[in-house]
C-alpha cells in the first residue's frame, strides 16, 4: 500500500512538472524584451557599478582641494630614563642622567592637525582631469554595453521568430507528406502504383518528421538563448510577438560612417582615455615643480593633568632636487602612454568604419536574398502543384513528387532564413553605427 502511495505521489509530481513545462510563456514585443534586459542583465548592472566607482574616484580626487583635518589622542604609560644620543655633550648628559628605574609615568596627548594644499603646479588638477575622463569613459562604456545587449536581444528575438516559422514549415511538410502517403497507398491498393512508391513515400514522411523534431529542438534552444540575452533564467523565456517581415530605410554609407564616428560610445570612451593619458602628463610635469601647502596644529599635552595647549601655523614649500631620474622616466612613460592611446583611438575608428561597411553590405545582400527567395518559393510551390497533378494523372513518378515537396519546403525555409539574416544584419548595422 505504501508503495502504491509512493507511485501515486510520483505520478502527481510528474504531472505537475509537465504542466509547468507546458505552461504558455508570456508574449512580449521586442521593445518589452529590451526593457527587461536593461533591468535584469548582469553585464549592464556591472557597467552601472563601474560608473559608480568612477564617480567615487572623482569625488576622492576633488577632495585634494579641500583642507584635511585629523584628530589624534593618546595615553601612554612608560619609563622616562634618560639616554644620550650621538652629539649629546657630556655636561648635558651628566645633568640629566639619573640612572635607570622601572618606575613609570603617564603621558597625555590630544589635538587637531590641519593641512591645506595651496598650490601644487597641476598635480591635483591633472588627477581630477584624469578622474573626470575616466568617469566619461565609464559612462560611454555603459552606453556601449547597453547597445551590445540590445544587439544580443534583437538577434535572439528574431532567431526565435525564425525558429517558430521553421517549425510551422516543417509541420506543413509533415502534413503534406502524410497526404501524399494516403494518395500513394490508395493508388497502390487499386494497382495503379507499385509498392516501391509506398516505401519511398514512407521514407520521405519519416525524414520530414525528423526535420520537424529538429526544428522543435532548435526553437527551444533559441528561446533559451533569448532568455539568456535578457538576463533571465532559461525557464522564463518569453514568447515573441513580432514578425520577420519588417524592413527599414537604410541611409547612405557615407552618412552611416559619419554617424558611427560621432555616435559610437566606445569611440567616445577611447577619446576619454586619451584625455586621461594627457592628464597624466600634467601630473608628471608637476613633479618638477615645488609643492606649496599650509600646515597647522592645536593640541593639549603634558606628563600630568592639567594638560597644556600649543598651536602652530606655517607654510611649507617642498621641492625635490634629485630623484635618480624617476621624474623624467615618469614623464617619458606618460607621454608614451598618451601616444599609445591616440594610436588605439585611430585603430578603433578604422575598425568601426570596417564594421559599418560590412554590416551595410550584409544588409543589402540580405534584402536582395529575400526577393530571390520569395521568387524561388513561388516557383517551387507551382512546381509542387504540377508534380501532384502529374502523379495523380499517372504521368509523374514518386521521385518527382518527393523532390518537388522537398524543394517547396526548403524554398519556404530559405525565405525565413533570408528574413532572419536581414533582421540580424539590420541589428548589427545599428550596433556598428552606435544607434
Amino acid at each position: 500500500m505504501l508503495r502504491n502511495a509512493a507511485v501515486l505521489a510520483m505520478i502527481i509530481t510528474l504531472d505537475g512538472a509537465v504542466a509547468l513545462a507546458q505552461r504558455p510563456s508570456k508574449s512580449l514585443s521586442l521593445a518589452e524584451c529590451i526593457r527587461i534586459a536593461e533591468e535584469r542583465h548582469p553585464d549592464l548592472a556591472a557597467a552601472h557599478d563601474q560608473v559608480r566607482a568612477a564617480e567615487a574616484r572623482l569625488r576622492g580626487a576633488h577632495a585634494a582641494y579641500l583642507p584635511r583635518v585629523d584628530f589624534g589622542a593618546s595615553y601612554i604609560r612608560q619609563t622616562y630614563n634618560y639616554a644620550g644620543t650621538p652629539g649629546t655633550q657630556p655636561r648635558v648628559f651628566e645633568l640629566f642622567y639619573n640612572g635607570e628605574s622601572s618606575a613609570t609615568a603617564p603621558y597625555y596627548f590630544g589635538g587637531l592637525t590641519l593641512t591645506q594644499m595651496v598650490y601644487d603646479f597641476g598635480h591635483t588638477k591633472g588627477t581630477v582631469q584624469r578622474s573626470e575622463s575616466e568617469l566619461q569613459a565609464s559612462r560611454r562604456n555603459l552606453e556601449r554595453e547597453r547597445q551590445l545587449i540590445d544587439l544580443g536581444v534583437r538577434t535572439a528575438y528574431y532567431q526565435v521568430l525564425a525558429a517558430k516559422e521553421l517549425v510551422r514549415i516543417r509541420q506543413d511538410a509533415v502534413d503534406n507528406q502524410c497526404k501524399h502517403l494516403e494518395q500513394v497507398q490508395a493508388f497502390f491498393q487499386v494497382g495503379t502504383r507499385p509498392k516501391i512508391d509506398v516505401t519511398r513515400q514512407e521514407v520521405a514522411l519519416a525524414n520530414a518528421r525528423v526535420d520537424l523534431r529538429q526544428a522543435q529542438e532548435d526553437l527551444e534552444v533559441a528561446k533559451a538563448a533569448l532568455a539568456t540575452a535578457m538576463g533571465l533564467p532559461i525557464e522564463q523565456a518569453p514568447e515573441p510577438s513580432g514578425t520577420l517581415t519588417e524592413e527599414q530605410v537604410i541611409p547612405s554609407l557615407p552618412q552611416l560612417l559619419a554617424q558611427a564616428e560621432q555616435n559610437r560610445p566606445d569611440v567616445a570612451a577611447q577619446r576619454a582615455q586619451l584625455d586621461a593619458a594627457r592628464a597624466d602628463i600634467i601630473v608628471a610635469h608637476s613633479n618638477f615643480r615645488p609643492n606649496l601647502s599650509l600646515n597647522g596644529f592645536f593640541n593639549y599635552r603634558n606628563l600630568k593633568l592639567p594638560l597644556v595647549y600649543n598651536w602652530s601655523i606655517g607654510q611649507v614649500v617642498a621641492q625635490n632636487l634629485f630623484a635618480g631620474g624617476t621624474d623624467r622616466a615618469l614623464m617619458a612613460q606618460t607621454q608614451a602612454q598618451a601616444d599609445a592611446a591616440q594610436h588605439q583611438l585611430d585603430s578603433l575608428i578604422q575598425q568601426v568604419r570596417q564594421q559599418v561597411f560590412t554590416a551595410y553590405s550584409d544588409l543589402n545582400v540580405a534584402r536582395d536574398r529575400i526577393a530571390l527567395a520569395i521568387k524561388t518559393e513561388e516557383e517551387a510551390k507551382e512546381n509542387l502543384e504540377l508534380a501532384e497533378g502529374r502523379y495523380q494523372a499517372g504521368y509523374g513518378n514518386i521521385i518527382e513528387l518527393t523532390d518537388a515537396q522537398l524543394l517547396e519546403t526548403e524554398s519556404q525555409a530559405a525565405v525565413i532564413t533570408a528574413r532572419y539574416a536581414y533582421q540580424t544584419a539590420a541589428a548589427r548595422l545599428d550596433a556598428a553605427v552606435g544607434r
